[in-house]
C-alpha cells in the first residue's frame, strides 16, 4: 500500500470513527480478529507437508505396504518442504509466544526517590490510572509508559513508567506530572485495554513482516505476501484509534494537572526538542574539536545550555515553529497546535515566558537527594559509551580545521576549492553565514549542483520562495536529488500552500517508487534479464582477462556482458557468464563463482554459470549478440 492509499483509507475512517464510534471500534476489534484468521492459515499452509507425509506413513500402515511406493515417490520432496515449513511455523509461534525484550534504562527505587513515587501514588488514587510495576530512568528527552507481556500477544504484562532524566531537568514539577497522568491516559479503563493490545498486536506483524522478508521458498513467500498484505490495512485501521486515544490521554492530563499546566508541558516537550537539535547536540559536537575527550559532565552541560542559550525570543521562535506544523497521517500523534486547542489553550508570547528554564526543575524535586549521584552515574555512561567515537570525531574535526585554514590562506580557489570552503564552514562553524560565499561561487559556476541545493535551503528556511527555483533546477542537473529536494519544497509548502505541497509529495513518491524498482533490479539477475555487449574499453577489458586468466581452472570460456535494466533502459550493469571444462569432475561451478567473487574486478559484476539451468538460455543470447568470448581454452 502505498502512501496516497493509505491516507485515503485513514481519511475514510476518520470520518467512520466520528460518524459512528462503537462502529468504528468494531471494524478495528473485526481487522484484528483477521489478523488471527491470516496467522491460522499461515500455519494450516506451512502443516500442510506435515499432514501429507503423516498420510501417507498411515497410507503405508493400512494398506499393508502397497502404498510404500507412492511414499518412496513424494516422500523426499515433502521431507524437503519441511525445512521451510518448520520456519514458518516457529516465526508464527515465536511470534505469539515469544516474549518480548524489556525496556532498558536504569530502576529507580523508592528508597531513592521516594518524592517521585508518592507523587505516582497520588496520581494514582485520583486517576484510577494503572499500577507501575518498574520507573525507569533514562537519557532520552522523552517519557512513556510501556507494557512489557510476559507471554507475547497473550498479555499478563507488567507496566514500565519510563522518564528521561533530560526531560526532567527541563521541566517543573507540575509539567512533568501532567506528562506522567498522559501517559497514565493511555492505560486507564477498558479503551486502555484495547489500545495496549492493538498497540501489541502492530508491533507483532512489525515483527512478522520483518521475518517473512527473509522467506525465499515458493511457499513462503505466498504467505509472506499475504502477510505483507494484511499489515498496512491492519496499521491503516488502527492508526485512528491510536489518534484517539492521544486526545483522551491529554484529557486525562488536564484532569490530574489542571490545564495550564497541561498546555505548558505540550509546549515545553516541542520546545525542549527543538532547542536539543538546533542548539544543544551541535554545541557538543563542537566540543569533539576542541577537545580530544568526551564532556565529564553531559547531563550538568544539558542544564548550563537550557539557562545559558533558551532565551525568550528563542523559546518563541521554537513555539511559532511547532504551531505551524500541520497534523497528518504519518504519526499518531495531532500537532502541538490541534492538541492545544483540543484543551482549550494555545501557544503565545506570554507562552513563551512562562517556559523559562525551570529552577528548581521536575528532577530536583522528585530526584531530590539522589540526583548527583544519579546524574554523575548517567555521565560516566555517556561518557564511557562515547569515549572511542568522541575521539574519532575529534580528529577528523581537527583535521577539517586545518584544511579550511588553509583555504582561507589561499589568496585564489578554484571551483572546487571554493566549495570545499563553504561545506567546511557549513560543518565547523553552523553560525557563519554561508549565503555570499555560495552567492560568489554560483556567480562562476551556476550549474554547481550543491551550491544551488545548499542555497535553496538556506533560502527557503528564511521564507524566500525563491528557493524553489534552485531546488528545481537542482532537480534538473541531477535526477538523484529529486528525492531530498522535493521533500524541502514539500516541508516548505506544507503549512502556506497544501497543494503544492501534495504536488513535491508525489513526485517523491514517483521517484522513491522509480529508485526501489531499479535498486530491486540491481541485487538481482533474473534468467530473462536483457543482455548486450559490454561495451567497456580496451583497456578495461585487458583487465577483466588478466584477473581470470590468473586463476582459471575448471573454465573453459569466460563471457563479459551488459545487463540493460527493465526499469530504466539507460542503466545497466555487468554480467560474467563461464562455461566448465568439459572434463571437469563433479561440478566445479560453486568453487569457481567463489574464486571469481573473491577478485578486484574493474567494474561491478554478476558472475554466473551458464551451464545452470536458471541461466542457460543466456547462451543463445550470446551466439545472437556475436559475444566472443573475453577468455578462452
Amino acid at each position: 500500500m502505498n502512501d496516497q492509499k493509505f491516507e485515503r483509507l485513514i481519511s475514510r475512517l476518520e470520518q467512520s470513527a466520528a460518524d459512528n464510534p462503537n462502529r468504528y471500534v468494531a471494524s478495528v476489534l473485526s481487522v484484528a480478529l483477521l489478523g488471527f484468521g491470516v496467522l491460522a492459515l499461515a500455519l494450516l499452509l506451512a502443516l500442510l507437508p506435515v499432514l501429507a507425509l503423516a498420510a501417507l506413513a498411515f497410507a503405508v500402515v493400512a494398506t499393508g505396504g502397497k502404498a510404500l511406493i507412492l511414499l518412496l515417490k513424494f516422500g523426499k520432496l515433502l521431507v524437503l518442504l519441511l525445512i521451510p515449513a518448520w520456519v514458518m511455523v516457529k516465526s508464527s509461534v515465536h511470534m505469539l509466544l515469544s516474549r518480548l525484550p524489556k525496556p532498558s534504562g536504569r530502576e529507580l527505587t523508592a528508597r531513592e526517590a521516594p518524592a517521585l513515587f508518592a507523587a505516582l501514588r497520588d496520581l494514582r488514587r485520583r486517576t484510577g490510572g494503572p499500577r507501575i510495576h518498574h520507573v525507569l530512568l533514562t537519557e532520552q528527552l522523552n517519557a512513556a509508559i510501556v507494557q512489557h507481556p510476559r507471554f507475547g500477544l497473550f498479555g499478563w504484562e507488567q507496566n514500565y513508567l519510563i522518564l528521561g532524566l533530560p526531560l526532567l531537568q527541563a521541566m517543573t514539577e507540575h509539567e512533568a506530572l501532567a506528562v506522567v497522568a498522559h501517559e497514565f491516559g493511555h492505560l486507564s479503563g477498558n479503551h486502555g485495554r484495547l489500545g495496549g493490545f492493538i498497540y501489541r498486536l502492530r508491533a507483532a506483524w512489525g515483527r512478522m513482516q520483518h521475518l517473512s522478508a527473509n522467506w525465499q521458498d515458493f511457499g513462503s513467500r505466498l504467505i509472506a505476501r499475504l502477510f505483507q498484505w494484511y499489515a498496512p490495512y491492519f496499521n491503516a485501521y488502527t492508526f485512528v484509534l491510536a489518534r484517539q486515544q492521544e486526545y483522551a490521554a491529554d484529557r486525562a492530563a488536564v484532569a490530574a494537572a489542571g490545564q495550564q499546566n497541561a498546555a505548558n508541558a505540550l509546549m515545553r516537550v516541542n520546545v525542549a526538542a527543538r532547542f536539543e537539535q538546533e542548539i544543544f547536540w551541535p554545541a557538543v559536537d563542537r566540543l569533539a574539536g576542541q577537545s580530544p575527550e568526551p564532556l565529564q559532565t553531559r547531563y550538568g552541560y544539558w542544564e548550563q545550555t537550557l539557562d545559558e542559550r533558551l532565551d525568550e525570543a528563542s523559546r518563541l521562535r521554537y513555539l511559532e515553529q511547532a504551531g505551524q506544523v500541520r497534523t497528518d497521517h504519518f504519526d499518531t500523534h495531532p500537532c502541538l497546535s490541534d492538541r492545544l486547542r483540543a484543551i482549550g489553550a494555545s501557544a503565545d508570547a506570554e507562552s513563551a515566558r512562562r517556559l523559562a528554564p525551570p529552577h528548581p526543575s521536575a528532577a530536583n524535586i522528585w530526584l531530590g537527594d539522589a540526583l548527583p549521584a544519579l546524574r554523575a552515574e548517567f555521565d560516566r555512561a555517556w561518557h564511557d559509551a562515547t569515549a572511542e567515537q568522541w575521539r574519532e570525531r575529534h580528529a577528523y574535526l581537527q583535521g577539517q580545521a586545518r584544511r579550511l585554514a588553509e583555504l582561507r590562506a589561499q589568496s585564489k580557489l578554484n571551483t572546487d576549492e571554493h566549495w570545499e570552503q563553504i561545506r567546511l564552514i557549513g560543518e565547523l562553524e553552523p553560525d557563519t553565514p554561508q549565503r555570499s560565499l555560495i552567492d560568489a561561487l554560483l556567480e562562476r559556476a551556476p550549474d554547481h549542483a550543491p551550491a544551488l541545493y545548499r542555497r535553496g535551503l538556506l533560502r527557503l528556511d528564511a521564507g524566500d520562495a525563491g528557493g524553489i527555483a534552485d531546488l528545481e533546477r537542482v532537480m534538473e542537473l541531477d535526477a538523484g536529488a529529486t528525492l531530498p529536494a522535493c521533500e524541502a519544497a514539500w516541508r516548505y509548502y506544507r503549512d502556506r500552500e497544501p497543494n503544492l505541497a501534495d504536488s513535491y509529495r508525489t513526485r517523491w513518491q514517483e521517484r522513491s517508487d522509480y529508485e526501489n524498482r531499479v535498486r530491486a533490479e540491481l541485487q538481482t539477475l533474473s534468467p530473462d534479464a536483457t543482455l548486450d555487449a559490454h561495451g567497456l574499453d580496451a583497456e578495461t577489458e585487458d583487465k577483466f582477462r588478466t584477473i581470470v586468466a590468473a586463476d582459471s581452472k575448471h573454465i573453459r570460456r569466460i563471457y563479459l556482458l551488459r545487463r540493460v535494466l527493465k526499469s530504466d533502459s539507460t542503466l545497466y550493469d555487468y554480467v560474467l557468464a563461464f562455461e566448465t571444462t568439459r572434463l571437469s569432475l563433479g561440478n566445479p561451478a560453486p568453487a569457481i563463482i567463489k574464486r571469481l567473487a573473491q577478485k578486484e574486478f574493474p567494474v561491478q559484476v554478476f558472475i554466473v554459470h551458464l551451464g545452470s539451468s536458471a541461466y542457460k538460455g543466456f547462451r543463445k543470447r550470446i551466439k545472437r549478440l556475436g559475444v566472443a568470448p573475453l577468455y578462452g581454452k
